[in-house]
């Protein structure tokens, strides 16, 4: 039985990925800066998988003393931490760069780059101790060479930053009992991608639209992937990619990606 540590994991991504570890039979760490969201995911899912399976821990990812005690009550309460996920981040408002209200700029790179350094120090100092475990970084917009999205520029380079900090670790690791990996995730419809969706420009949004009709997909659907990728790699320096080269130009010659509505088959108003 593997014991999983999720950053940001009371919504999104992070809570679908709760969900599926649950159902392989994990032990799952649920967190999030909010005390209200992390009750109702572990209250959920408690009722289903029962009490010892779960845990749940407010955690503010840019507080490093947070973070240490997240590790501590998931090896405290499940004897070990196996596979620890930094999957907290933020985006900004869809603006060019220099229009970006400071106050968010620093909290996107805190969350996305501070978050992330501080999850690896924590994670990697517990998992030598134990002699064993996985750390996964999520990449997105920014991480590699497609085109960059107008108005993301401050997510984008933290993004392009977690690469560079993944990749480095992966070589950093080789002579450790530890592994690194990287999780692509593609285009998933979260709550986060619709409030930045929601701030666009209605020219710019109705053509993302367009774009993720094609390239996008359900929290339920990229989550049961990654999980079962994770469970499966026993290798340094995995690449875990939901949305690969040739899946995409699948979709670009398929009918029903196509012409999908998938913001009307979610009843989403964007």
């Amino acid at each position: 039985m593997k014991s999983i540590v999720i950053t940001g994991s009371s919504k999104g991504i992070g809570l679908g990925m709760a969900l599926e570890f649950l159902k392989n039979g994990c032990t799952v760490m649920v967190s999030s800066r909010k005390q209200a969201d992390v009750d109702t995911a572990v209250k959920g899912f408690s009722a289903q998988f029962g009490a010892e399976k779960v845990m749940g821990l407010t955690c503010d990812v840019t507080d490093i003393t947070q973070m240490q005690a997240l590790w501590d009550a998931a090896a405290a309460k499940f004897g070990k931490v196996d596979i620890w996920i930094n999957n907290a981040g933020a985006v900004n408002t869809t603006l060019p760069v220099w229009e970006v209200d400071p106050n968010e700029i620093k909290t996107v790179i805190n969350t996305n780059i501070v978050g992330h350094l501080y999850g690896v120090r924590v994670a990697m100092q517990g998992m030598l101790k134990q002699n064993f475990g996985q750390i996964y970084n999520f990449y997105g917009f920014g991480s590699g060479d497609e085109k960059k999205p107008v108005g993301l520029g401050v997510y984008g380079t933290t993004k392009r930053a977690i690469r560079y900090l993944t990749e480095l670790l992966i070589e950093e690791v080789k002579d450790t009992p530890i592994q690194i990996g990287s999780l692509m995730p593609g285009t998933v419809i979260t709550e986060l991608m619709i409030k930045t969706i929601s701030t666009m420009p209605i020219q710019e949004r109705t053509m993302l639209k367009k774009n993720f009709n094609i390239v996008g997909d359900t929290v339920e659907t990229v989550a049961l992937f990654l999980v079962e990728e994770i469970l499966k790699n026993n290798k340094n320096g995995a690449i875990i990619n939901w949305m690969t080269e040739e899946k995409f130009k699948a979709r670009l010659k398929d009918p029903y990606y196509q012409t999908r509505d998938l913001f009307s088959e979610l009843k989403l108003d964007v």
